[in-house]
C-alpha cells in the first residue's frame, strides 16, 4: 500500500486505466444483500472506482483509502448531483473508527482490489464491528490477464511480472500481492463473525462458465496494456529503482510480446482476467 501513497504516484493514471467492475458483479451483490440501503462503504477504495457504482443502490457512500493521493481524482470526480451523497476520507482499512464510530451503522461493505494491501484480521474485526446485523460483507479482485490463444505472451507476462528478479518481482509488497494472485484462497472472513460465506472464482485458462464478475476485452491491444501496466505499484517501484534504464520495463515486456507473438501496437488480442469475489453476511 506504501508505493501508492508516494506523492509522486500518478493516481490519476490509475483512475483511468484501471478496468471498471461490470454491473453483473454489482447486480450479485444485492440480489445477495438482505438488509436497509442506507450506507455503503467502500474501504481501500482509491479514486472511487467501485464507488460510484454503488449510488445506484444506496442512499450514501463512504470511500476510505489509507492514501491521500489515491483519493484526490475520486473528490475531483463528484459532481453535483451525487453531492451530499458520497464522501471520501483517508482511514487506514484496519481502524474505521475516525470514519465510522458508531457500531452496527453499515449496510454493506466491500473492499475491490484492495484487500490484499490490508492485514486481514484487523479489517474483519472492524468490518464485524460496523456492519449492522445481517449486512454484507463483499470483497473481490481481479487476478491477471490472460491472452487467449497466446500461452507464449502469459509466459512473457509472467516472467516479467513475477519471476525474472531483474523485473517487477520483488517489487511488489509480500504477501500483499500473492493473496491476490492466488485468488484469495487462504483469505477467509472469521466464521465467528460472518455466515452464508459465498465464493466465487473465474480461471481463464479453464473455459469454465463465466461468473457475475466476468472481466474481457476480445479487442484488447498492446496500447491499452501499456497504459495497464503503467498503474501497476510495482512498475512505479521498478522504475524509481532503475532511474538509469536504457529502456523502460513497460517497453521492454511488450516489445517482446510482440516480437514473439507477431503482434502490432494495433493487433486486437482476446484477453482475460481472472477474477474472485466472497460475499459474507454479518451474524
Amino acid at each position: 500500500m506504501a508505493t501508492y501513497a508516494e506523492k509522486d504516484y500518478d493516481s490519476n493514471n490509475y483512475n483511468s486505466q484501471r478496468p471498471r467492475y461490470p454491473p453483473s458483479l454489482y447486480k450479485a451483490l444485492f440480489d445477495y444483500h438482505q438488509g436497509d440501503r442506507d450506507l455503503a462503504l467502500d474501504v481501500g477504495s482509491g479514486p472511487g472506482v467501485a464507488s460510484f457504482p454503488l449510488l445506484q443502490y444506496v442512499d450514501k457512500v463512504i470511500a476510505t483509502d489509507a492514501s491521500p493521493v489515491m483519493i484526490q481524482p475520486g473528490i475531483e470526480s463528484i459532481s453535483d448531483k451525487h453531492k451530499g451523497r458520497i464522501e471520501f476520507k483517508v482511514s487506514p482499512g484496519e481502524d474505521l473508527r475516525d470514519v465510522v464510530p458508531k457500531s452496527s451503522s453499515v449496510d454493506v461493505l466491500i473492499c475491490a482490489e484492495a484487500l490484499h494491501w490490508i492485514k486481514h484480521e484487523p479489517f474483519f474485526q472492524e468490518a464485524a464491528r460496523v456492519l449492522k446485523p445481517g449486512g454484507t460483507l463483499a470483497f473481490w479482485g481481479y487476478i491477471e490477464p490472460r491472452f487467449v490463444d497466446f500461452p507464449e505472451a502469459d509466459k512473457i507476462y509472467e516472467k516479467y511480472v513475477f519471476e525474472d528478479p531483474q523485473y517487477m518481482g520483488p517489487c511488489w509488497i509480500q504477501p500483499g500481492k500473492d493473496f491476490l494472485r492466488y485468488f484469495f484462497d487462504d483469505v477467509h472472513p472469521p466464521e465467528s463473525e460472518f455466515k452464508d460465506i459465498e465464493k466465487w472464482d473465474y480461471y481463464p485458462e479453464k473455459k469454465q462458465k463465466r461468473t457475475a464478475y466476468f472481466l474481457g476485452d476480445d479487442k484488447y491491444t498492446m496500447q491499452k496494456f501499456r497504459g495497464y501496466l503503467g498503474s501497476f505499484s510495482a512498475v512505479h517501484t521498478w522504475r524509481k529503482r532503475n532511474p538509469n534504464a536504457t529502456v523502460d520495463i513497460v517497453d521492454l515486456m511488450i516489445n517482446e510480446m510482440k516480437e514473439t507473438c507477431a503482434w502490432t501496437d494495433d493487433t486486437e488480442i482476446n484477453t482475460e482476467w481472472g477474477t474472485t469475489y466472497i460475499f459474507a453476511r454479518k451474524r
